[in-house]
């Protein structure tokens, strides 16, 4: 299973633990970005549904079938199976985008809050 923290994700030649502040921005601007496209392209295809299915029950109309036998051959068909997959899987590769870019995000307000921690313990000495 991925780490939310993917290791491609780090900085050039730094450990994942070692990564300042900036380069915590640099890669949830990055994640954030590829995240954005993800959802895209899943909003796009599930405002396609529709139309992908009309397009799939026109094929299958004869004019001779009823309309509960040709929803559920259209539902069976594997043009729409195939469509669904891959919508299904747009939506999971957002979100899984969704949740690095927001596991990057609390690693940035985690290590700011460290920092202003041994800031302050810094002025008690």
């Amino acid at each position: 299973m991925e780490s939310p923290l993917d290791l491609n994700d780090k900085a050039p030649d730094k450990p994942q633990d070692k990564l300042g502040l900036e380069d915590i921005v640099h890669v949830a601007n990055k994640i954030g970005l590829e995240f954005v496209t993800a959802k895209r392209e899943a909003e796009r295809l599930e405002l396609l549904k529709p139309t992908v299915r009309a397009r799939v029950t026109l094929r299958l109309d004869d004019g001779k079938l009823s309309e509960t036998k040709l929803r559920r051959l259209t539902e069976t068909d594997q043009e729409y199976i195939d469509f669904l997959e891959k919508l299904i899987d747009a939506k999971g590769e957002s979100e899984k985008l969704r949740i690095r870019y927001e596991s990057y995000k609390n690693l940035f307000e985690a290590r700011r809050s460290v920092l202003s921690y041994q800031k302050a313990e810094m002025k008690l000495l």
